[in-house]
C-alpha cells in the first residue's frame, strides 16, 4: 500500500548548511569574577562547574558523603532534573573527579555554614528539594552576569570553561 515516487538526485533542493553561534564559555578571569561576587549557594555552585566540569544536575545532586576530602576527589553518583532526583546521563558520567586545592578550601568554608538535612543534600532550595537548573541560572547566574556587565549564559558555559582552560 505504499506508494514510491523515483527520486531524481539533481531536482531536490536542499537546504543551505546553517552558520552556527560559537558555544559560549566563560574565560578564566570571568570565571573567577563570577565566583567572587556570586552569593552562597550558588558561589559553591559556580566552584564546582568551573573547576570539575559536572553538568548542573550532577552539581545540585551532590550530597556530603559525595565529598572525599581524604583523597580530595567528588564523587558523582546521581544528577537532578527539576527538583527530582534521578540517574546520571550516561553510564560514564558515574566518576570520580578531583578536587582541586580551590575547590577543596571553598568547600570546607561552605560546610562550615552549611545545614545538614536528613538526606545530606549539599544545595536545596527553599521546598526542601534539589534546585532546579533553570532557577540556578535565573536566580543566581544571571543577576552576577548582569552585575559583572558579561553577556548572559547559562550554567553549561562552565563546563566548556572547564574543558578549554583543561585544553590551554
Amino acid at each position: 500500500g505504499y506508494l514510491c515516487q523515483p527520486v531524481v538526485m539533481r531536482e531536490l533542493a536542499l537546504p543551505a548548511e546553517e552558520i552556527r553561534k560559537q558555544t559560549p564559555f566563560y574565560s578564566a578571569d570571568e570565571v573567577r569574577r563570577i565566583i567572587t561576587v556570586a552569593p552562597q549557594p550558588y558561589r559553591t555552585m559556580f566552584a564546582i562547574a568551573a573547576m570539575t566540569g559536572l553538568r548542573v544536575g550532577e552539581v545540585v545532586a551532590l550530597q556530603k558523603d559525595d565529598l572525599d576530602f581524604a583523597n580530595r576527589l567528588i564523587h558523582v553518583r546521581r544528577s537532578a532534573w527539576y527538583g527530582r532526583v534521578q540517574t546520571l546521563k550516561s553510564k560514564s558520567s558515574r566518576a570520580d573527579v578531583v578536587m582541586a586545592e580551590a575547590l577543596l578550601t571553598l568547600l570546607g568554608e561552605y560546610l562550615a555554614t552549611w545545614t545538614a538535612n536528613p538526606e545530606g543534600f549539599l544545595f536545596l532550595n527553599r521546598n526542601g528539594r534539589p534546585y532546579a537548573a533553570n532557577k540556578v541560572v535565573e536566580y543566581g547566574l544571571w543577576p552576577v552576569l548582569d552585575k559583572l556587565k558579561l553577556p548572559r549564559g547559562g550554567m553549561h558555559a562552565f563546563r566548556h570553561a572547564h574543558a578549554s582552560l583543561l585544553l590551554d
